[in-house]
């Protein structure tokens, strides 16, 4: 006898990360093996918050007789996500490292990006984006990972401490 019903409540849907609250989402589908579309669809109907529900409303009310997990998240991560130009344009215009560790800053470079794979330019808008002093042994480096590019940069940063 199969069991269709698993105890699952996800968190409210993340507007403003809507692909980690569906990198999150799909983890805990995975972990309590759900598979059906219909479950995986309703879960995610469940999470939305009242103005995410009342913008969804189209496809709550009507959801394609399959798919609909996938119309869904479609729906959901055209309305709430930022198209390729605007993580162009945010990419393009960070302004320093402000509160944040280099680390950090790479992690949300990173993010931006989206399914897409870091460019030879990621290094470039990387370094810019860091004080001077980090900047310039940085920029003679052969690392051509990201992660640890930043990790060489945190330690630059530490040792530099918060006052350059």
């Amino acid at each position: 006898m199969a069991m269709d019903s698993v105890a699952l409540k996800l968190p409210t849907f993340w507007v403003s990360s809507l692909l980690a609250w569906f990198a999150q989402a799909e983890a805990q589908f995975e972990l309590r093996k759900i598979t059906q579309d219909d479950t995986r669809y309703y879960h995610v109907v469940t999470s939305l918050d009242m103005n995410t529900a009342k913008r969804a409303l189209p496809i709550i009310t009507a959801p394609p007789p399959t798919e609909k997990y996938k119309a869904i998240k479609d729906f959901l991560t055209f309305a709430y996500g930022l198209s390729d130009e605007e993580r162009a344009t945010a990419l393009l215009s960070m302004n320093g490292l402000g509160d944040n560790k280099p680390s950090e800053l790479t992690d949300n470079m990173l993010s931006l990006l989206g399914q897409h794979q870091p460019c030879f330019l990621f290094k470039q808008i990387f370094l810019q984006q860091l004080p001077d002093h980090i900047r310039t042994p940085l920029s003679m480096s052969a690392i051509s990972d990201y992660r640890t590019l930043a990790r060489e940069a945190d330690k630059l940063f530490l040792a530099g401490g918060l006052d350059k």
